[in-house]
């Protein structure tokens, strides 16, 4: 395999990643805002790595009503010197840790494999970097999917074989072998 066609393979499998880790937030309760969304939008932000390529990168968004305020104190405080800074830096801090926090114990206990990133600038971002076991709720709604897929399956095989006219059609009437089962 080519260099070029691996990273083109990982690229693919952290983007199948990042929609896991959006749905298991979404799940969770978080709203989710997508990576490249509109400026202002608030809520868990999940990304690719790129150009690293080392997993999905999870953080937060506040609300542009919380982050307008703050660029204004800001802008009229430029040396960020005054209380009513002191005061929106606690807040957003307070907020980035919590919200980190609260993403990290979700997604390992969603079964992800979750560690902080070393970002100097967005210190309370996380990366996910594998699934390590499907999650509950995941694995119940696929165990559920197949279960009633394949009654559907069961339910439609046995309205054909009732409404077929030939008794020796072998697609609707299928022979059993010497054990007694279906081949």
């Amino acid at each position: 395999m080519t260099e070029a066609s691996a990273d083109s393979q990982r690229r693919f499998d952290l983007k199948a990643l990042r929609d896991v880790v959006q749905a298991e937030l979404a799940a969770a309760g978080l709203p989710v805002a997508p990576g490249d969304g509109p400026a202002g939008t608030a809520g868990a932000v999940v990304v690719v790595d790129v150009p690293d390529l080392r997993g999905v990168l999870v953080g937060w968004s506040e609300h542009a009503v919380l982050m307008d305020a703050a660029k204004d104190a800001w802008f009229e405080d430029p040396h960020r010197e005054g209380e009513e800074c002191a005061a929106f830096e606690r807040l957003l801090s307070t907020i980035g840790e919590a919200m980190s926090t609260a993403m990290r114990i979700i997604l390992t206990a969603a079964g992800m494999e979750v560690s902080v990133t070393d970002n100097d600038y967005a210190p309370h971002e996380l990366l996910v970097t594998r699934r390590i076991v499907p999650s509950v709720w995941r694995a119940r709604r696929d165990a559920q999917f197949t279960r009633r897929y394949e009654s559907m399956g069961t339910a439609w095989n046995a309205r054909n074989a009732a409404e077929c006219s030939k008794p020796d059609c072998e697609h609707h009437h299928p022979k059993k072998n010497e054990a007694g089962t279906l081949p």
